[in-house]
């Protein structure tokens, strides 16, 4: 073997078993010693040892010197938060929302916080005869229809009251509401905030875990069942869990 290739071989390697040792910490390790390391990646300390301190000199990872335990470096953090800012919601959310559209024949919205309200950014129309539609761009209440509870569930108190604030005879249940939406990521509306027009949404969250945008299956109430809505929370859930993981978010379930 040329010596060129089987240098190249070995650089390839060594990069591979970097990754593998950026790739053992996760949300349940974000600390690990050398053995711990090792025998993840099943390499000997000796060579663990070399990778981890070329890691440790550019920033990738970080040594606790009275623990001896490493844990991810800041240099991890910038190129996340580089990657989370180049990702484009509606070009990922696009061909989602048209496959969504397709299977439902219902319109899908792409809402988006806009101060205290949501603007809807991206709509893929309904099949059907008589579909729902709304304006892109124009601002719509958080405290009413779904695709405004689903993304005002995930605010903080202080914002939710300065939106409640501002509602117009809103529901009495709608606080209850919201805290069973952060539970299972869904929620419907029926003639809540135009009568004739019922939705089914679901939040999306950023690779920092924050929702900003919200998911939504839009139609006529006459074709809402409640067979069809039951079936609308599913695939709405999922397929705005589908764009949260495109835009770097990790769900963990919650232990009840």
């Amino acid at each position: 073997m040329p010596l060129e290739k089987e240098n190249g071989g070995q650089g390839i390697r060594t990069v591979q078993r970097a990754l593998d040792i950026l790739a053992c910490f996760d949300e349940k390790q974000p600390q690990l010693n050398l053995t711990q390391i090792s025998e993840k990646i099943g390499l000997a300390k000796s060579t663990t040892t070399r990778l981890l301190a070329t890691l440790e000199q550019n920033g990738y990872v970080e040594k606790d010197l009275s623990t001896l335990k490493y844990k991810l470096g800041k240099q991890i953090y910038y190129l996340g938060h580089i990657a989370g800012k180049s990702i484009e919601l509606k070009t990922i959310a696009k061909p989602i929302m048209e496959k969504l559209r397709d299977e439902t024949k219902e319109t899908i919205n792409l809402h988006t916080l806009e101060g205290i309200y949501r603007v809807c950014i991206e709509q893929a129309l309904g099949l059907n005869t008589i579909s729902h539609s709304i304006k892109i761009g124009v601002k719509h209440p958080l405290w009413a229809g779904a695709g405004g509870k689903a993304l005002l569930a995930f605010q903080n108190e202080e914002f939710i009251q300065m939106v409640l604030e501002t509602a117009v005879n809103p529901r009495p249940q709608l606080m209850d509401e919201l805290e069973e939406i952060k539970t299972v990521y869904f929620c419907s509306s029926i003639d809540e905030e135009e009568i004739g027009s019922s939705a089914v949404s679901a939040p999306i969250f950023d690779i920092n875990g924050v929702v900003k945008a919200s998911l939504s299956i839009s139609g006529p109430t006459s074709r809402f069942s409640q067979e069809n809505i039951t079936n609308y929370q599913k695939i709405v859930k999922d397929a705005a869990f589908l764009i949260s993981s495109k835009m770097g978010y990790v769900h963990q379930e919650k232990v009840l």
